[in-house]
């Protein structure tokens, strides 16, 4: 893997423990957290340190999706006290990768007089809970196979999950309330998904997956990245038909005897997907890649998954791809 000018913090690879894969990252030059964002209704968001953290306000406490990298509950906590001195009562977790998980213990050791409860999907909980590595178990109270309700009424929090896709425990997380979801990584920073198959991502499986929770959830007009911005429902669903088209169009290449650069460069011939085929480096992502080298790279994963081979975590390319 090529280090190129633009990554502002180092790739650590990839730690085992127990037998799963975990993708961990340095915090080095990381965007910081930044000043909380409203996005509808109770809904806000929290950007920097890792993931978007997610934060619902309800009758009697805070939900929170996702708490960043470790050692970032200070800061988590700092933004939400700026619009509620309500408790934390719950945090969900998208995936359990530590830059979405990484400040759980830490938030529940500053709110150690109110318990908080932790849910994940059972696969993720798995992961969280075995710990290993640098940043340790984290525990798991509720955990889900499919679909989950918490709250009632405007308090309402539903969650979902619809198979693999950046890991095999990407969890959907909607607020009725306020017709918003946060989407974890499996759409991040609106291009396509960065795949751990140490974590039982796969690219094969993400337009299935994307497709069920787009028809399948209703009523949203507003979708948080795991990393970046807040998206329209139409343009969740364009990401979703451009994913697809990733995928048919590898088929189709495969069979032909193409590579995967052949395939790319079919894709690049519809202009609806120009945006997922950018050669520019988003705000914020000044670390990673771009959506044309993130498109190469998914194509590079799902021509080894069609082959049968065993896929490969790639988390950047050199410059020269980008």
């Amino acid at each position: 893997m090529a280090a190129s000018g633009t990554i502002r913090y180092a790739v650590l690879g990839t730690l085992v423990a127990a037998g799963v894969a975990t993708v961990a990252v340095t915090a080095q030059g990381l965007p910081p957290i930044t000043e909380i964002e409203h996005v509808n209704g109770n809904v806000y968001k929290v950007f920097g340190a890792g993931g978007n953290t997610t934060v619902f306000v309800r009758s009697n406490d805070v939900v929170l999706v996702d708490t960043k990298l470790p050692n970032s509950g200070e800061g988590i906590l700092a933004q939400v006290r700026s619009i509620t001195d309500k408790p934390i009562g719950v945090i969900i977790n998208t995936h359990s990768h530590p830059d979405h998980m990484g400040s759980n213990n830490q938030l529940r050791e500053m709110q150690a007089g109110s318990p908080i409860q932790v849910v994940a999907h059972a696969n993720s909980e798995r992961r969280m809970e075995a710990g290993g590595g640098p940043f340790g178990a984290s525990q798991v109270d509720t955990s889900f196979t499919t679909s989950m309700t918490l709250g009632e009424g405007d308090d309402r929090v539903d969650v979902y999950h619809f198979g693999a896709g950046h890991t095999d425990g990407d969890a959907f997380i909607v607020f009725p309330a306020a017709r918003t979801m946060a989407a974890g990584d499996i759409y991040a920073w609106h291009m396509s998904p960065l795949i751990d198959p140490g974590s039982g991502g796969s690219m094969l499986a993400t337009p299935t997956t994307l497709t069920r929770a787009y028809y399948s959830i209703k009523d949203v007009d507003h979708v948080i990245q795991g990393h970046g911005g807040v998206s329209t429902w139409q343009e969740f669903r364009s990401f979703m038909q451009f994913n697809r088209a990733l995928v048919a169009q590898a088929e189709q290449t495969l069979l032909t005897g193409g590579t995967p650069e052949d395939a790319l460069n079919a894709l690049n011939r519809n202009p609806s997907f120009a945006i997922f085929l950018d050669h520019n480096i988003k705000p914020g992502l000044e670390y990673g890649g771009t959506p044309w080298s993130r498109a190469l790279i998914n194509l590079r994963v799902v021509f080894q998954e069609l082959r049968g081979e065993t896929p490969q975590l790639i988390m950047n390319l050199p410059p020269e791809e980008q």
